[in-house]
């Protein structure tokens, strides 16, 4: 009794593992912020533009039987934040200088957890999949650099113009920032939803890859802010088979 255990273990353990795959990855990242207004009737005062980075680490993935389905749960290092420009709501500086704008970068870097749902369509010898998941991320650190435009008159009456520049450390909590004083706030935690379209052709997989935040992490008097981000991906399986057909 004990050898047939066993067996039967050793034998769900084996199919197990050969529906298995495990692979690296690596993204281009085209990042940015989404935003809504602060208070209801005012202007948000703020541009943003995208901004360029990377993500990278391992993926697995898992078939659910015979459904076409796969599980795929990743662990990457991502990085996302957002260029912002031209806020308003800037409070007086001591000595009666005013601030005209604000021209800086966010740069965050996360340890990011999806997990996406896909369905195969198998094509010879080519793979399409496609599907969506949840994710969650945790970022550890980050910085926010620029400089602002103040301007104040001096005893003759003239406009001085001065460029201050921002190089603020993100603090990860849930407060407000404000940049020209030095505060920069980052949510610790973002939790959004990711949407995907890709090839495989032997080892070898390519992603394009949406990902929008639901979590407000950046927020002033005037905006509300979060994570939107796209990902073009490489992906290569190291090891592991995919599940055989049903006969």
């Amino acid at each position: 009794m004990k050898k047939l255990l066993i067996c039967i273990l050793c034998f769900a353990v084996t199919q197990g593992y050969a529906q298995v795959r495990v692979g690296v990855e690596g993204s281009f990242t085209s990042f940015n912020f989404w935003q809504s207004q602060g208070y209801s009737g005012l202007p948000s005062g703020v541009n943003t533009w995208a901004m360029n980075g990377f993500q990278g680490g391992v993926v697995v993935e898992y078939d659910l039987g015979h459904t076409g389905l796969i599980l795929q749960p990743a662990v990457l290092y991502a990085e996302n934040g957002a260029h912002l420009g031209n806020r308003q709501g800037f409070p007086s500086l001591p000595g009666g200088a005013t601030i005209g704008f604000s021209n800086t970068e966010i740069r965050l870097y996360s340890l990011r957890v999806p997990v996406n749902l896909l369905y195969k369509w198998d094509f010879n010898k080519v793979r399409i999949l496609a599907g969506l998941g949840p994710y969650i991320a945790k970022n550890l650190s980050g910085t926010e650099k620029g400089y602002y435009e103040a301007y104040y008159l001096d005893g003759s009456g003239d406009y001085i113009t001065v460029k201050p520049k921002i190089d603020n450390k993100v603090d990860f909590s849930s407060g407000q920032s404000n940049s020209t004083q030095g505060v920069t706030k980052i949510a610790p935690y973002d939790i959004g939803m990711d949407a995907q379209v890709g090839a495989q052709y032997k080892k070898f997989q390519f992603w394009l890859n949406y990902s929008r935040g639901f979590t407000r992490l950046y927020h002033t008097n005037y905006v509300n802010a979060g994570n939107s981000f796209w990902n073009f991906t490489l992906a290569y399986m190291i090891f592991g088979h995919d599940i055989k057909p049903k006969l």
